[in-house]
């Protein structure tokens, strides 16, 4: 799981977005992102790990402050969805929404796995 830095300063911001940056060039992983700070968080985080464990193709990032993304174009949809109360979001091999998870879903092992497979499957938002 990668965790990013918060906004405490303009550096930890830049090396946030470039963080993401990288996850999002790279078009190897299907990628949850989890929002926010604290337990639920952390718990969402932690079992969207549990599901992206021994698979290469999958991983999880967890953004506690979102306001690292802003002023960056290529972050605007991941604000959108952070704003709109989501709580997780399953990105595809190309970094585009797949399915968004908020509530009891996005704790579910199962929805996390079905978030997975659909992101990996090219799903998107529509």
């Amino acid at each position: 799981m990668l965790i990013l830095p918060t906004a405490s300063s303009a550096d930890q911001k830049q090396r946030a977005q470039q963080l993401l940056a990288s996850v999002a060039g790279q078009r190897l992983h299907c990628t949850i992102v989890v929002f926010g700070e604290g337990d639920r968080a952390r718990e969402i985080a932690s079992r969207a790990d549990v599901r992206a464990e021994n698979n290469a193709f999958r991983k999880v990032v967890w953004i506690p402050d979102v306001s690292v993304l802003a002023g960056d174009s290529v972050f605007a949809a991941l604000m959108d969805q952070a704003k709109a109360g989501v709580e997780a979001v399953a990105l595809t091999l190309r970094f585009q929404p797949s399915c968004c998870l908020r509530g009891p879903d996005a704790v579910d092992f199962f929805k996390l796995e079905l978030a997975f497979a659909d992101a990996l499957a090219g799903k998107l938002l529509p």
